[in-house]
């Protein structure tokens, strides 16, 4: 099998689970329904993934990683710190706009009701750049000085909340036309100078 049919086939498994485990549950998706759901024999998906807690663990890897390239380059590309905590708002906001599954997926499913080794997502490695990125804006003088928790929630409890009323579906448009709005209510609670 060539590289480029197996991940064309490992994304086919991470996009029907990525959904399927966050609408259903873990439990109650088993070999036989990834299969009738992606269209592939349980050989193919058994050539993949030894287990289906194998293919768990890949999917929630994948989603990480794709949540934390996604902060990391949008903090990069940044002129300045208002530009770059606003970039991390827009992303979620984008990201929850343009893969709603994906979010879905990382917000809503009880990971470690089955990846028993798997931090909470909220202290994984995107949360975890972000509380750095926070500390270091303290640290620096541009961020008030205050405890990293309490900061870390003024900055995503709000954009977490937004993401949740969108998918509970009282919110219809989509999620960056939220972007300013809500950066400058943070703005104020959490820039040391207000421009």
């Amino acid at each position: 099998m060539s590289k480029e049919v197996s991940e064309l086939t490992k994304k086919k498994i991470f996009d029907y689970c990525m959904e399927s485990f966050a609408e259903n549950g873990y439990s109650n998706v088993g070999v036989r329904n990834i299969s009738e759901g992606t269209g592939l024999s349980t050989g193919a998906i058994y050539y993949h993934f030894s287990s289906k807690e194998k293919i768990a663990q890949f999917l929630y890897d994948t989603a990480i990683e794709i949540l934390l390239n996604k902060i990391v380059s949008a903090v990069e590309k940044s002129s300045n710190d208002k530009e770059a905590l606003k970039s991390i708002i827009f992303t979620f906001f984008k990201l929850t706009d343009e893969e709603p599954n994906l979010m879905k997926y990382m917000l809503y499913t009880k990971h470690k009701d089955f990846l028993h080794e798997a931090m909470p997502i909220c202290s994984d490695k995107p949360f975890e750049y972000i509380k750095k990125f926070i500390k270091a804006k303290i640290k620096e003088g541009v961020f008030r000085d205050m405890d990293i928790l309490i900061a870390a929630t003024l900055i995503m409890g709000p954009v977490i909340r937004i993401i949740q009323l969108k998918m509970e579906g009282m919110i219809k448009k989509d999620l960056i036309r939220y972007t300013d709005p809500l950066f400058d209510g943070i703005s104020k609670s959490i820039f040391k100078k207000q421009v």
